[in-house]
């Protein structure tokens, strides 16, 4: 791949997961200013448990598109295999879900977590049909189904401003959110009916098969379940551990950082596609390339967003204090890390070492757990966004040591 196509890959890539967080990132501001820190703090707790489903229903799909699809033709069954595996894993979590009501359905939350599930179903799809397209490198098609996807919600957004009395019932709220990102995912595979056509289809559906598939993507599917658990799970602990109003800061702060994680991911996600492809010193010259290019971007957007600091607690209606300050320099400090060890997780799977990536994550999320239960009870939101640093740093060292020991002995060899 060119250096030229390269970039211009980056910027349809960025540019589409520009549209689509970014008007996510809109319609979050939204609905802290026109919901009670109450109501926002739930709807928080319910889209955190969609994030969790989104990592755990494809069983690693995403990444394994990625890194596996050469073309959109000789890819199809892949993909497909995909589909039905998220569609199995979303048929056992709903199952499992009207089971539990009984049981559970006084516990806070548990009433609306039912859309956490449909929507992470939803969001689930789209993310397997957008990696497909990326692994094929035609980045162009994803970013016309976000075109659509950026117009929908910014109508929804306007309408929740502009209606004399704001919308606040959380129900419709979910149930506008599922409608926007399954039209965009339906909308995609009819524009591009051939996807769905492959021979194959019904050999896809045997047991067999839909075991091969599960095997082939174990270790990107626990990886991404572990990342789910420790980028997450806190956030659902957090609910019950911390008192609404502080719960309710912290998630505001983190969608003021959320951008920039989407940078980081839609740039890890190019520079799979790009160093797949190399091998040898190629492979090392390019990566400790894109290396600085990603920290000099990370540093320069963060900088930005401190010199910024007033307005956006003004944004997001956080007080001003001491406490809520230090609380944002943490933030972005554990932002700036994901910058570093992004690359080096891509690395990883391009070097087939997805073992030690699923081992080294399943180490960091019991390490954020620990973390949750000991420094909230005495640090409130300074001990929140602290577990969030501590264990991204933990998971920069154990990345970064493993993928330097990897590319030392694979230059040893070469």
């Amino acid at each position: 791949m060119s250096t030229k196509l390269f970039l211009k890959n980056i910027l349809l890539n960025n540019t589409s997961q520009g549209l689509q967080f970014g008007s996510r990132w809109l319609f979050n501001i939204t609905l802290i200013n026109i919901l009670s820190i109450h109501d926002y703090a739930i709807f928080s707790f319910v889209y955190s448990a969609s994030n969790i489903l989104m990592a755990f229903m494809p069983f690693g799909s995403p990444i394994f598109l990625i890194n596996e699809t050469q073309t959109i033709e000789k890819s199809k069954k892949t993909f497909l295999n995909s589909i039905y595996i998220t569609s199995l894993i979303f048929i056992a979590t709903l199952s499992l879900y009207f089971i539990l009501t009984p049981f559970l359905e006084f516990v806070k939350g548990w009433d609306l977590l039912i859309y956490g599930i449909v929507l992470g179903f939803v969001l689930s799809l789209n993310l397997i049909l957008f990696s497909f397209y990326k692994g094929a490198g035609d980045f162009l098609k994803e970013l016309k189904a976000y075109i659509y996807f950026f117009l929908l919600l910014i109508l929804f957004i306007g309408y929740l401003f502009l209606w004399e009395n704001p919308v606040s019932n959380l129900h419709f709220i979910f149930l506008v959110l599922i409608a926007i990102n399954l039209f965009v995912f339906l909308l995609s595979i009819l524009l591009d009916r051939s996807i769905l056509k492959d021979s194959s289809r019904k050999q896809s559906l045997s047991k067999e098969n839909l075991k091969q598939s599960f095997l082939e993507r174990k270790y990107f599917g626990y990886q991404d379940m572990v990342t789910a658990l420790y980028t997450q799970s806190g956030m659902i602990l957090l609910f019950y551990l911390l008192d609404t109003e502080t719960y309710g800061y912290y998630r505001a702060l983190f969608v003021i950082i959320a951008p920039v994680y989407l940078i980081t991911v839609s740039m890890s996600q190019v520079v799979l596609s790009y160093l797949k492809k190399l091998s040898g010193k190629s492979l090392l010259k390019n990566f400790r390339k894109l290396q600085l290019y990603s920290f000099l971007v990370g540093f320069g957007i963060l900088l930005l967003l401190y010199f910024f600091k007033d307005f956006i607690f003004q944004l997001i209606k956080v007080p001003s204090n001491d406490i809520t300050l230090l609380a944002f320099v943490i933030v972005l400090v554990t932002a700036l890390t994901r910058f570093v060890f992004a690359n080096y997780e891509m690395l990883l799977i391009i070097l087939d070492k997805q073992k030690f990536r699923f081992y080294i994550v399943f180490i960091v999320a019991i390490i954020n757990i620990i973390l949750v239960f000991m420094l909230l009870p005495k640090h409130g939101l300074i001990g929140a966004v602290s577990t969030n640093f501590f264990t991204y740093f933990a998971l920069l060292v154990g990345l970064s040591y493993f993928t330097e020991k990897f590319l030392k002995l694979k230059g040893n060899s070469d």
